[in-house]
């Protein structure tokens, strides 16, 4: 599991570290000064590679319209959240292949 978000890059893993201090994400990225942020895709990509991981075999939860453009260019599948802070409706008209209501939904996606 990992973390991108657009917000500055120390204050993401500050509060990963605070809010999840128990979840074993193996990447927690932020925006940096030397990658285009969301929804470009190099970030996603960069964090594909760090995992050593094929773009297209990961699934991409995001709460928003830039989340679903990100997985979509990045090659990923967009899943769209909904206890995020964005609609349905939003999620879906950018691109989201799939909604779950919470994180357990995620297992039901793939049987």
């Amino acid at each position: 599991m990992a973390v991108l978000s657009n917000k500055p890059d120390d204050f993401t893993r500050q509060m990963v570290a605070k809010l999840l201090p128990q979840t074993l994400f193996k990447v927690v990225r932020g925006a940096r000064p030397d990658t285009p942020k969301k929804p470009h895709p190099a970030a996603a990509l960069a964090i594909a590679q760090t995992l050593g991981i094929a773009s297209s075999e990961i699934v991409y939860l995001g709460d928003t319209g830039t989340d679903m453009l990100t997985a979509i260019a990045a090659g990923m599948y967009a899943v769209g959240v909904l206890w995020g802070f964005r609609p349905a409706e939003e999620l879906l008209a950018n691109g989201a292949r799939a909604l779950v209501a919470k994180p357990s939904d995620v297992l039901d996606l793939f049987p």
